[in-house]
């Protein structure tokens, strides 16, 4: 969870104002302070709960997981054709 925290804490920081008018970023990116680097933070989170009930009240069950997963897109062009990296931490369980 601290590299979660550490990648958010840093692209938030470089992160350029959108009053810039023409971005090369595809939509849904952000583009780095005095650079042509186009950033993308996403995640999602899941929580599930189930809840059992029999004759016995003895046997009573509840369940409950829940998971999170946070994913930083990073793309830019270089003069040997288009870079992108992915990085994906987490966990989505079914």
């Amino acid at each position: 969870m601290k590299w979660i925290a550490a990648i958010a804490a840093l692209s938030s920081l470089a992160l350029a104002s959108p009053s810039q008018a023409a971005s090369p970023c595809p939509p849904g990116f952000a583009q780095l302070q005095a650079s042509d680097t186009c950033v993308r933070i996403s995640g999602r989170v899941r929580a599930d709960a189930l809840a059992g009930s029999s004759r016995f009240r003895a046997s009573d069950s509840v369940r409950m997981q829940a998971g999170a997963r946070i994913q930083l897109d990073v793309r830019k062009q270089t003069e040997y054709g288009p870079f992108r990296a992915v990085i994906a931490v987490g966990d989505l369980r079914r």
